[in-house]
């Protein structure tokens, strides 16, 4: 089954052209399914087998979210195997369904207090220039990471990124932006826009070392620590302007409203603040 596995992933990085986080998500499903299940071969492949999988994982004691996931990757290479003739069956694990936990992201206050905040030298400016950067523009940390200055249009306020699955994205920023990404520039020499001390690219795991002292200086409390909440953020504050959903798909680069929706979800204060708006009690006293 090892050989087939390869020739699917072959197949997804070079005629599919998904981006290898992906193919490292289908890696880390097929051993799971190795590891939770008899399956060995595709000849193993069946309804039993399957369904011994998923209880495996619940019996194991890995979580709902963490299965589906594993579900998710598996999925994929389940089908391919039938559409290449290697199973006379279509097989599909059904997902699991599990309660749905809230994303947070950033309130409007822990924003003003982000964007208030001064960088004393060249790393501080380097992290609150990409703060912004991704607070007005919505990209995904790796697309920031990976930006180039040839790809930031400072004339007509477009920047060019690289998405998942290489797709290529053209993103509209503000005048405010403008000014912050100008000014960095003049402070290095490099290709890459957020360079390391050798005009590499930026660990991740460095940038978000310097981004949680930030947060814990600022007194920002009650963040799950992921840079994705500045692109929830933006989204939020997307539809919260009266912005179009179709066109915050286009914005965020994915492939369905659906996912974009997700991004969107009302939180309490929102709902209170609509909910106090429209009542009809407010209204008719």
């Amino acid at each position: 089954m090892e050989k087939e596995f390869e020739l699917f992933l072959r197949e997804k990085r070079f005629v599919q052209n998904v981006s290898q986080h992906t193919v490292n998500f289908y890696r880390y499903s097929h051993r799971a399914l190795s590891k939770y299940s008899s399956v060995k071969s595709i000849t193993e492949i069946n309804k039993n087998t399957l369904i011994e999988f998923v209880a495996n994982m619940q019996e194991q004691g890995l979580s709902a979210s963490c299965s589906d996931a594993y579900i998710r990757g598996t999925n994929p290479f389940l089908t391919w195997l039938y559409e290449n003739e290697y199973t006379k069956e279509h097989f599909k694990i059904k997902r699991l369904r599990f309660q749905k936990r809230i994303m947070k992201t950033f309130t409007d206050a822990q924003v003003k207090a982000i964007l208030t905040n001064k960088p004393k030298n060249f790393y501080e400016l380097r992290l609150h220039t990409l703060l912004l950067l991704l607070l007005d523009s919505g990209i995904r940390i790796n697309e920031a990471l990976t930006l180039k200055r040839s790809q930031v249009d400072f004339e007509n306020l477009l920047i060019t990124v690289i998405g998942k699955g290489n797709k290529e994205r053209i993103i509209p920023f503000s005048f405010e932006l403008r000014k912050s990404l100008f000014k960095f520039l003049r402070s290095h020499d490099f290709e890459l826009f957020f360079p390391n001390r050798q005009g590499g690219k930026l660990g991740y795991n460095n940038i978000r070392r310097d981004f949680n002292k930030l947060i814990e200086k600022l007194g920002i409390e009650g963040f799950d620590g992921s840079f994705h909440a500045f692109r929830r953020c933006f989204a939020r504050n997307f539809v919260r302007s009266g912005g179009n959903l179709f066109y915050l798909q286009k914005l965020l680069g994915h492939t369905s409203l659906k996912m974009s929706r997700e991004y969107v979800e009302l939180e309490t204060e929102d709902l209170q603040k609509e909910q106090h708006r429209t009542s009809l009690l407010n209204r008719l006293r």
